[in-house]
């Protein structure tokens, strides 16, 4: 079929006219709106299914005009939302190239099953994890998180949860533990995993947004006299409300003294490790037992890019191995290499995740990511210092890694509902203008703008016109009182 399959001189000027196209988006980047909101244009995309096909140059235009410029906005450098980092141009090439082999990478000798086995190594060494550990390369933290879970599930259950489930007779029910600020996929890995909701533990944190280690402490042994079976700490290495970084040393010793499976959520902090200035921060990571990370946040890889990492060898496939008689190799067979990833996680069906982040760790080195997630944390704190330094605002959290916690608040005496009311429509109105992107969150109850710089196009100047904007804005809500 000729339109399937072209000549190598049309896959040249498709590929062109497609680079253009990418090329004009990242030119064209700063002059837009930061968040490309359909909205009434919704209709341009309301059509039936084509029955028969446009040429591909004319699919390419319409990409162009009207789907590029309108994005989620992360490539921005105001984008200060969620945790999403913006993508290396190098790690959109790299996904161009890999969908180009279109590899199934459940297993096999072929080229990116190894690029994948390097991958783990590297992101082993960088968290500190030892040589063989094995890992798996997933859609983002919340699989990582889920595919780390089911596997200390196998690894600390009594019996065969696999072949008995998770509420066989006479088999006391596990319980999680982990702060009140951890991130809402490991609610939904409990719950998916069948350990039930009313068997997660949400433990206070304290001023610092920090698990506490007294009340953990004292939950485990009330679980315990209760006859119920303490089994999993999870303790979040950069908490998505304020980076908050939870005691992982006085985690990893109380879970080595008690016998619990000590998880770590690193998917926005652990890939920080990569700084040795930073490293400090993340003391005990070393010592969990899983680790989930996303290389798509502070690796700069373009979404796709989580990890689960195992520490002991051969949990993983205990946890997921189920091998079809299709799939089967015998001894004799040339197809088996490094890794069977299909016995890592739950997906048989895989994409080529790894060739993204292995060109990128080859082409900016480890100093490279060093250097741009240090410039990162060092914006943070300019734009904290900031806050600090205008009497019209107040910081509402400590500044730990790249997230800044604050709010408008002029020197007059305003209601808390009121205040709270003004400072999430300076965020709707900031994002409706078009002028920056950036949510709001709730810490001890009050409204806060949150901003969090995963971005190395993001300067001093994009974080003080941020300030000037918030304050203009705040003040014509007030009605030019403040």
């Amino acid at each position: 079929m000729k339109d399937f399959d072209l000549p190598p001189e049309e896959v040249r000027r498709l590929g062109g006219l497609a680079a253009d196209a990418v090329a004009g988006h990242r030119a064209e980047l700063t002059s837009r709106p930061v968040f490309g909101k359909v909205g009434a244009g919704a209709g341009l995309f309301d059509e039936p299914l084509p029955e028969l096909g446009s040429p591909a140059e004319d699919v390419i235009a319409f990409v162009r005009e009207h789907i590029l410029p309108r994005p989620m906005g992360n490539s921005h450098p105001r984008f200060f939302g969620f945790i999403n980092a913006t993508a290396d141009p190098l790690g959109t090439i790299g996904d161009y190239m890999a969908s180009a082999m279109n590899p199934n990478c459940w297993g096999g000798d072929h080229a990116p099953i190894h690029v994948e086995h390097r991958v783990i190594a590297w992101l082993s060494q960088i968290v500190g994890f030892p040589t063989g550990t094995e890992g798996i390369l997933a859609s983002g933290g919340s699989m990582a998180n889920f595919i780390a879970l089911a596997t200390a599930r196998r690894a600390v259950v009594p019996g065969n949860v696999r072949e008995d489930g998770i509420a066989a007779e006479g088999r006391p029910r596990p319980v999680v533990y982990a702060s009140d600020q951890v991130h809402s996929c490991v609610d939904k890995a409990v719950d998916l995993l069948g350990i039930g909701l009313a068997n997660l533990r949400k433990i206070r944190t304290d001023e610092r947004f920090r698990m506490r280690v007294d009340e953990l402490r004292q939950a485990v042994a009330l679980d315990r006299k209760a006859g119920r079976h303490p089994a999993i700490v999870v303790g979040t290495a950069g908490s998505v409300n304020t980076g908050a970084i939870d005691p992982l040393e006085e985690l990893a010793d109380f879970c080595a003294r008690e016998s619990l499976w000590f998880h770590a959520d690193g998917a926005y902090g652990a890939m920080a490790t990569v700084s040795e200035r930073l490293r400090p921060l993340f003391a005990g990571l070393d010592r969990a037992d899983s680790l989930a990370a996303d290389p798509h946040k502070w690796l700069y890889v373009p979404y796709e890019a989580g990890a689960a990492l195992v520490r002991e060898k051969g949990r993983l496939p205990d946890a997921f191995r189920r091998f079809p008689e299709y799939l089967a190799s015998d001894a004799e067979s040339p197809f088996p290499g490094p890794a069977w990833f299909a016995e890592r996680g739950p997906e048989l069906s895989r994409g080529f995740k790894a060739l993204k982040v292995w060109m990128g760790l080859k082409r900016h080195g480890r100093k490279g990511y060093a250097a741009a997630v240090e410039n990162d944390v060092e914006l943070a704190r300019f734009l904290s210092d900031e806050v600090d330094r205008r009497p019209e605002f107040e910081r509402l959290a400590e500044t730990v890694l790249s997230i800044v916690n604050f709010r408008y608040r002029p020197n007059e005496e305003i209601a808390p509902e009121a205040l709270d009311q003004v400072n999430r429509r300076i965020v709707n109105r900031l994002v409706g203008s078009g002028s920056f992107f950036l949510a709001p969150t709730i810490l001890n109850g009050r409204a806060s703008l949150r901003v969090c710089i995963v971005n190395f196009r993001t300067t001093r100047d994009d974080l003080a016109f941020l300030l000037d904007e918030a304050a203009r804005v705040g003040a014509e809500l007030l009605g030019g009182r403040a």
